[in-house]
C-alpha cells in the first residue's frame, strides 16, 4: 500500500499550479545521476504473504521460484539465468519470491502450489491465480521469453486452457504461446485435472495454429503417455513423420532441447520398426542436437547432456554388447571438459552429478568415485554427492561403507525437508543392507521422526512423501523379519509428533495413519 500512496502523491504534486517564480536557471538542480542497474534478484526469501501483499499494492505478478541448495538445475540457474543483467531487469516487472525447499513453512507452499520438483518457475496474479508455470531445467532463451511475455498478461492459464479445449479458433496467438511454454512436464496434472494429460496435449497439438506449436503438442503428448510395448504401424508412422518434421528444423530442435535429450531414444524406438530405421533416426536425433548444442554456445554441460542421449540409444539398439571405445573416450573427454569449464560453486553443483553419472554408464566406477570424492572438500553441500559414494560402495560389495556414507550424508544434511529425504535414504540403506538389525533400524527412524517433530508445519509434499515411502519400505521388511513391535512404537512416536507437524485435520489424520495398515 505504501508504493500506491507514493505514486498517488506524486501524481497529485505534478498537477498542483506553479505559485513560486521558476527558478533561474542558475538555480536549477542538476538532475540526479541514472540509477545503476541492479546486479542481483531482488529476491524475497520465503515470505510469500508479504510477496502477494506487495502485489496487490502494486499491480505486478508473483514471480515464485521453488528450489533448492544442493539441486544441480537449480545452481544451473544459479550460476546462468539468474546473473543474466537481462533478466535481472525482466524480473522487476514481478515481486520475485525465492522458496526454499527448506525454509520454514515452504512444505506447504509447496503443497498449496502443486509443485512437483526443484526447480519450478510459477508466475501467480495478485489474487494468486496461476499466469503460467516453467520447468526451471529448460535453456535460458526459452525461460526469458516466457517470464517476457507473461509479465503483462493477467489471464488464468487455466482459463486459457479451457478456450483452447472448447473454442480453439478463438484463443489469440499470444495465449496459444502460453500454453506452448507452459512446464507440462512440472505440471503434476495440475492443468489436466482428472483428465488424462496425453490424451489433452493430444487435443492441443491437433487444435494448435501454427505447425511448430502442434508438433510440440505432439511431442509432449508422446512424453507423457504410457508407451505401447508393441505400437501399431500407424504409431510408428505418426511418429516418425514428427521426429523427421521436428529434428529438420533447428528452431523446434532448440525449442524442444531438453525433451528430446531425454526421451529421444525412446521417441526413436516407437518410431522405427527394424534396427536399420532406429539407427538412422538415432543418428539424425544426435545430429541435430549437436546444431542445437552449437547454435546454444557449445557449452561444456550441454555437450554432456548430448552424450548421455547417444549413449542411451547405444544400450537401447546394442543391449548386449559392450560401449564402443570410441563412443566411451568421447564421453570421458565431455566429462574432462564439464570438470574444468565449471569453476564456481553454482557451476560444479550443476555438472558434477551429471559426469558421475556419465562415467558409471561407461563402467568407470573408479573414475566416478575419484571425481566424487575430490568434491566432498569444494562442495558447499557435501552430503549431497554422499548416497551416490554409498551407491558405489553397494555395486562393488562393500556393505559397510555404503552404510557409513549413507549415515554421513543424513547427520551432514542441512535444512529440516532435506535432512528427512536423506535420512530415509538412511533407513532404506539399513532395511536393504543390514535387514537383521531391528535396533538400527528403530533408532533411525526415531531420529527421522524427531526431525520432523522439530519442524512446525513440516509435515507437506516432500516430506509427506518421503515419510509414506518409508513407511511402505518399513512394512515390507516386518512382515519379513518380525518387527511388529518396533513398528508399534515407531507408530506411536509418530502420532505424538503429528499434531504439531501438521497445519490441518486432514494434515494430522495423514499424518497419524503412517504405519498403520
Amino acid at each position: 500500500m505504501r508504493l500506491a500512496l507514493s505514486l498517488g502523491l506524486l501524481g497529485v504534486i505534478a498537477l498542483l499550479p506553479a505559485c513560486s517564480p521558476a527558478p533561474s536557471p542558475a538555480a536549477t538542480a542538476t538532475p540526479a545521476a541514472a540509477e545503476p542497474a541492479p546486479t542481483e534478484i531482488a529476491w524475497r526469501h520465503g515470505d510469500v504473504d508479504d510477496a502477494f501483499a506487495e502485489a496487490g499494492d502494486s499491480g505486478k505478478p508473483v514471480l515464485l521460484y521453488w528450489g533448492a541448495v544442493w539441486c544441480p538445475p537449480c545452481n544451473q540457474l544459479k550460476a546462468t539465468l539468474f546473473k543474466d543483467p537481462a533478466f535481472i531487469a525482466l524480473t522487476r516487472q514481478y515481486v520475485p519470491v525465492y522458496l526454499d525447499g527448506d525454509e520454514e513453512g515452504a512444505q506447504a507452499w509447496g503443497e498449496r502450489f502443486g509443485v512437483r520438483g526443484y526447480p519450478t518457475l510459477i508466475v501467480l496474479d495478485p489474487q494468486r491465480n496461476e499466469l503460467t508455470r516453467l520447468a526451471g531445467g529448460n535453456d535460458s532463451e526459452a525461460l526469458t521469453r516466457a517470464l517476457t511475455l507473461t509479465a503483462s498478461r493477467r489471464t488464468a492459464v487455466s482459463e486459457v486452457l479451457q478456450h483452447a479445449l472448447s473454442t480453439p479458433k478463438e484463443v489469440s496467438a499470444e495465449d496459444w504461446r502460453v500454453l506452448g511454454d507452459y512446464g507440462w512436464e512440472v505440471d503434476a496434472n495440475r492443468l489436466a485435472g482428472e483428465r488424462d494429460a496425453a490424451s489433452l496435449l493430444q487435443q492441443l497439438a491437433t487444435s494448435a495454429p501454427e505447425p511448430a506449436l502442434q508438433r510440440r503438442f505432439a511431442l509432449l503428448a508422446l512424453g507423457a503417455g504410457k508407451p505401447d510395448a508393441t505400437p501399431t504401424p500407424t504409431q510408428r508412422d505418426t511418429t516418425r513423420t514428427l521426429l523427421d518434421a521436428v529434428l529438420s528444423a533447428p528452431a523446434e530442435v532448440r525449442a524442444n532441447r531438453d525433451l528430446l535429450g531425454y526421451q529421444g531414444p525412446a521417441l526413436v524406438s516407437l518410431a522405427s520398426a527394424t534396427p536399420e530405421q532406429a539407427q538412422q533416426l538415432g543418428t539424425q536425433l544426435l545430429t541435430a542436437l549437436d546444431a542445437a548444442d552449437r547454435a546454444l554456445g557449445d557449452k561444456a554441460d550441454a555437450r554432456l547432456a548430448t552424450v548421455i542421449t547417444e549413449l542411451a540409444l547405444q544400450r537401447q539398439q546394442h543391449p548386449d554388447e559392450e560401449i564402443p571405445a570410441a563412443l566411451k573416450e568421447k564421453a570421458q573427454r565431455r566429462v574432462a571438459a564439464a570438470d574444468a569449464a565449471a569453476t564456481t560453486p553454482h557451476e560444479r553443483q550443476a555438472t558434477i552429478s551429471t559426469a558421475v553419472y556419465v562415467l558409471r554408464q561407461i563402467k568407470e566406477d573408479d573414475a566416478a568415485e575419484k571425481l566424487l570424492l575430490a568434491e566432498l572438500d569444494r562442495s558447499q553441500s557435501p552430503y549431497y554427492y554422499m548416497p551416490e559414494l554409498a551407491d558405489l560402495a553397494e555395486a562393488r560389495g562393500d556393505k559397510a561403507s555404503a552404510l557409513s556414507w549413507l549415515h554421513k550424508a543424513y547427520q551432514g544434511a542441512q535444512g529440516p525437508a532435506t535432512r528427512v529425504q536423506w535420512g530415509v535414504l538412511y533407513v532404506e540403506g539399513l532395511v536393504r543392507l543390514s535387514p537383521d538389525d531391528a535396533p538400527a533400524i528403530e533408532q533411525a527412524t526415531g531420529e527421522v521422526i524427531a526431525d520432523l517433530a522439530a519442524q512446525p508445519a513440516g509435515y507437506h509434499q516432500r516430506t509427506r512423501q518421503r515419510f509414506e515411502r518409508l513407511g511402505t519400505t518399513l512394512q515390507a521388511w516386518s512382515r519379513t523379519h518380525h518387527g511388529a513391535e518396533s513398528l508399534t512404537r515407531l507408530q506411536a512416536r509418530m502420532t505424538a509428533t503429528c499434531t504439531k507437524a501438521a497445519s490441518s485435520a486432514e494434515g494430522t489424520a495423514g499424518c497419524e495413519r503412517w504405519l498403520k495398515s
